[in-house]
């Protein structure tokens, strides 16, 4: 199947697409002028108007007959852009606890909030109130406080660590002049620790195989006493050039262009791409950074080993082993291993000292999978990726209550206590399942789901693995997606509880960081939208949750 290349060209010509990750917003733009979004608050795979009519011209498994348009093409590439952005945040380590801290900043507290509120009543925000008590009382204030401190320094620590991992020379000085900022080290093992808290609680109560943060406490604290660089109040920030944010748009970007350039009767070189505008901001940063990094000029073909190479550096980087799955062992070295930024460095500069590996990928398959990437880790003392996804698996096999977790997986039926993370968590395991299998598949899909390299295999992994929810292009609101042989009763059903939790995680946010009064704005989300209906709905859910009505809270002024 190929599509003639001027008018592709004609087309492409009109392209842009966004994602919104900046972890800072509270608010995400529309997306009538964008060609698709992932939201990662959210967790919504939005398209345009156009794209979606675009899209309901093909079949809905998302095979491509001889006559399908260079715009269709155009279309689906954006939405397999989109679509690489939802497993970078459900099927990526990385990603995984980025989605998952959003919850952490209100779950990791709900205990200590709701002693706040029998001590003290509701007061909003927790931020400001304690600030205050803390100015007019000094420090006899607080062990008064402690719980307040807890739900604010938990929910401040997570945002920090999600600023500096998403774009650390963005927001490296900014955090660093927070009163409330500790140190990045600090930042990391707090998101770990509640990463590993809410994965225990889910399969492993009693960390019988899972890593137990809390034996972490003697060794972090080791390091701060010892004012190791990164762990200590005051150290300087290390940071690099580019973050989580570059080098996931880099990755869908390349993604998208190879599956782009499978289809065209006339390969286009990457100065036409260059040309054409799809390397422009963020999205060539880490490209750009990588071929800076390894030494190595700008290829000229796009199927040049050297992209091939990009995209399995970016998949590396994107998934630390330690901590989760496999357990710290060098503490000193701990930022090291797992921030996003300092991994696609050192595995960048490990293909400048390894200059053979330039011209390895020739095939994009399972062999050169394994065999690049173990020279690669080995040079930086990283752990072999499918180590790490083979220790999943043992947890499969070892765990009844992960196995319990992999039914409701199936039958897309979860408990309702602490589901969304019940959700994220059976698809980050299902994800790493199949990534053991086919770790070729999930580096290179571009050219995996449509021309000569694809096969039934592939389509079948690229099937399971499409986002939960979306929007449509006849209604506003967002839907769940179908599910073969999972009745629409109860994919509704599991929807409205999931984003029943996602209004309380964003109210509760809200009552410990936002001044002001409570903003149920939830237009995204609903078909029929009323604002007072809005109001309504989210009262009842935070108050089952805590006791206390929205217009219960005295505002607390700064």
């Amino acid at each position: 199947m190929t599509v003639d290349k001027k008018a592709f060209t004609t087309w492409a010509h009109e392209f842009k697409d966004e994602i919104i990750l900046d972890p800072a917003l509270e608010s995400f733009k529309a997306t009538l002028d964008a060609h698709g979004v992932y939201e990662t608050k959210r967790f919504v795979l939005r398209l345009s108007p156009k794209n979606h009519d675009l899209l309901n011209s093909l079949e809905k498994d998302g095979n491509f007959e001889e006559n399908v348009s260079p715009e269709v093409f155009q279309a689906y590439s954006t939405y397999l852009h989109e679509t690489i952005h939802w497993w970078q945040h459900v099927g990526s380590t990385s990603g995984l606890m980025s989605s998952l801290s959003y919850f952490a900043q209100s779950h990791s507290s709900i205990a200590e909030l709701r002693r706040v509120l029998a001590s003290f009543g509701p007061k909003k925000s927790l931020f400001l109130w304690t600030n205050k008590i803390l100015a007019q009382e000094g420090d006899k204030a607080q062990e008064r406080l402690k719980d307040a401190n807890v739900a604010v320094n938990n929910a401040l620590d997570i945002e920090y660590y999600k600023m500096f991992a998403f774009n650390p020379q963005r927001n490296a000085q900014r955090i660093f002049e927070q009163t409330h900022f500790e140190s990045i080290g600090h930042g990391y093992s707090i998101a770990y620790g509640q990463l590993l808290g809410m994965i225990s609680n889910t399969i492993d109560n009693n960390f019988s195989i899972i890593p137990n943060g809390l034996e972490w406490d003697e060794n972090f604290a080791r390091l701060n006493k010892d004012k190791k660089e990164g762990f200590y109040h005051g150290s300087p920030i290390r940071s690099t050039r580019i973050g989580l944010q570059a080098i996931y748009e880099g990755q869908a970007r390349f993604i998208q262009l190879q599956f782009l350039n499978s289809i065209v009767s006339e390969p286009f070189t990457c100065e036409d791409y260059r040309g054409m505008g799809y390397f422009e901001g963020i999205y060539g940063e880490a490209f750009n950074y990588f071929l800076e990094l390894s030494n190595s000029p700008w290829p000229e073909k796009f199927d040049d080993p050297i992209i091939g190479l990009f995209l399995l550096v970016c998949d590396l980087s994107i998934n630390p082993t330690r901590g989760v799955p496999i357990d710290i062992e060098d503490f000193e070295n701990f930022i090291t291993d797992v921030d996003v930024g300092r991994r696609f460095v050192n595995l960048s500069l490990a293909v400048k000292n390894m200059p053979h590996l330039k011209t390895s990928v020739k095939v994009y398959s399972r062999e050169e999978y394994l065999s690049i990437s173990e020279q690669l880790v080995s040079y930086c003392k990283y752990d072999q990726p499918l180590e790490a996804l083979d220790i999943i698996r043992t947890w499969k096999d070892s765990l009844p209550d992960f196995q319990s977790l992999m039914e409701e997986h199936k039958t897309f039926r979860f408990k309702q206590e602490n589901m969304p993370i019940r959700i994220f968590l059976s698809h980050f395991f299902s994800f790493c399942d199949d990534k053991l299998q086919s770790p070729e598949f999930f580096c290179w899909p571009g050219i995996r789901i449509i021309g000569q390299q694809a096969s039934e295999k592939y389509q079948s992994l690229w099937l399971k693995h499409l986002s939960l929810f979306g929007d449509r292009v006849d209604k506003p609101g967002i839907y769940p997606r179908s599910r073969a042989g999972i009745e629409e009763l109860t994919i509704k059903q599991t929807f409205t509880d999931f984003y029943a939790y996602i209004v309380l995680y964003d109210l509760t946010l809200q009552w410990i960081l936002q001044g002001g009064p409570f903003k149920c704005e939830y237009q995204w989300l609903y078909e029929n939208y009323s604002q007072e209906k809005a109001n309504e709905n989210a009262n009842s859910i935070f108050k089952q949750a805590y006791g206390v009505n929205l217009s219960d809270f005295e505002i607390v002024s700064k």
